[in-house]
């Protein structure tokens, strides 16, 4: 399952860049921006609806992921930051409010590595400061925070692999 939904997530940022660059509506139809992602890298059904999911809903509420980034990024307007670098952190807010079967700490991980393989060097290091920050201040996820456990709370204690 892992790996499949990895690719749903490449797949995701890969339509989240094209839709941010061309700066396309909230309400774009992204089944066509999609397709031809998926056909020059080939993905299952599942991992496909996947990747559909995760870029409509991100790409629809991009504005309120914005404000939470905004939120802890006192030096850096979202507007500013690397494409790359702010749909991996749009793409893990979406995954982290919207999806509750994917434990947080997987979601995290999956962000920073995502932004291993696609962002540059500090990229990683920024993705996790970023998501950490909201992690701990934002009250979309005082519920999760209070539910748990120290091991998955806070992306804080992650070592670099």
């Amino acid at each position: 399952m892992r790996k499949k939904r990895h690719q749903a997530r490449i797949l995701a940022l890969q339509g989240l860049y094209q839709l941010d660059i061309q700066q396309l509506p909230r309400d774009t139809d992204i089944t066509e921006l999609l397709e031809s992602l998926i056909t020059e890298a080939p993905a299952n059904q599942k991992a496909m609806d996947y990747a559909k999911r995760l870029t409509a809903g991100t790409w629809r509420d991009c504005d309120h992921f914005d404000r939470m980034i905004a939120g802890v990024s006192d030096h850096w307007e979202v507007s500013r930051m690397a494409v790359v670098d702010r749909n991996i952190l749009r793409l893990a807010l979406y995954e982290l409010t919207a999806q509750p079967d994917v434990p947080p700490r997987v979601v995290i991980d999956e962000a920073i590595e995502i932004g291993r393989e696609f962002g540059a060097a500090e990229t990683p290091q920024f993705i996790n400061g970023v998501l950490d920050a909201i992690w701990k201040q934002h009250p979309d996820f005082q519920s999760f925070r209070s539910t748990s456990n120290s091991a998955t709370e806070t992306p804080d204690n992650k070592t670099e692999a």
